[in-house]
């Protein structure tokens, strides 16, 4: 078991109220997506692949709803100041064990590109492999020791394995839709760049970033570098929940139900805090 370190509650810092509200608004949001059933497809998806949970897909809204009150509750104890440390220790529990669950998707459904050959091409994968840092997270609140390394390897598997994915044709055509709808971005592929040259500038952004990050364990100054880079891509990712139309699910009226791509983005918020825990540390 990982060893724990005394300290339960971190102080009021940016960053400890960043990780606090980072937490609570996704599992909130995330709870209420599957109280409401606006996130019917996504769970349907996931448990008919399951080995373990596929028995259960007949009584799916039954296992939506107990998941999204869970989570939602969770997002509230994390939420409120007031709430004693052992409910909020429960919560980030909570947390832990649902990121373990969630990574147990990764060896249960078909995550794989099959049109690239299967592994390591990922596809819905990618938003799977973000509850490492989610876990990291979660660790760190209970004050266990090792979290932030958990974190950093989970930024490092998310911005590597997604990074390299922006060199082929079905991410150029998953990213291209996105620059699209963006202001900022949109220009890429106006006056430089064709959908898949755009898509690699961002890939070699991404690992460029994930090279810096690993300076943690060599060079501070890289890593402080990679930290900046870091945020700066999962703040540009979150921008496009408010510029891309189709992170809504227009099914349910749009905003505030999230579509299986806004859940996707939705989980840079966590990723974004885990930046800010790490860069305390360069």
């Amino acid at each position: 078991m990982f060893a724990i370190t005394e300290r339960v509650r971190p102080g009021r810092t940016f960053t400890d109220v960043f990780v606090t509200l980072s937490l609570a608004v996704l599992l909130i949001w995330f709870g209420l997506m599957n109280i409401s059933g606006a996130s019917t497809g996504t769970v349907e998806r996931w448990i008919s692949g399951h080995i373990l949970l596929k028995g259960l897909l007949p009584n799916k809204h039954y296992i939506m709803w107990g998941l999204g009150g869970l989570q939602a509750l969770a997002g509230l104890l994390i939420a409120l100041h007031s709430v004693p440390d052992h409910l909020k220790r429960l919560a980030y529990w909570f947390v832990a064990i649902y990121s373990l669950g969630a990574l147990s998707l990764m060896f249960t459904n078909p995550v794989w590109i099959e049109s690239l050959g299967g592994f390591p091409a990922i596809g819905s994968g990618q938003g799977i492999i973000k509850h490492v840092t989610l876990l990291g997270l979660a660790m760190w609140r209970l004050g266990y020791r090792y979290s932030e390394t958990v974190m950093l390897l989970g930024l490092i598997l998310v911005l590597g394995w997604i990074g390299c994915m922006k060199f082929t044709a079905p991410e150029a055509n998953g990213v291209e839709p996105l620059l699209k709808s963006s202001p900022v971005f949109n220009w890429w592929l106006t006056n430089y760049f064709d959908k898949q040259g755009a898509s690699n500038v961002i890939g070699v952004i991404e690992l460029v970033t994930l090279l810096l990050l690993t300076g943690y364990w060599w060079n501070r100054k890289l890593f402080t570098f990679g930290c900046l880079l870091s945020a700066a891509t999962f703040v540009v990712t979150l921008s496009f929940l408010v510029t891309f139309g189709l992170a809504w699910n227009s099914d349910m009226g749009g905003f505030p139900y999230l579509s299986s791509s806004g859940l996707f983005l939705l989980k840079d918020l966590p990723l974004l805090a885990a930046t800010f825990v790490l860069a305390r540390r360069s």
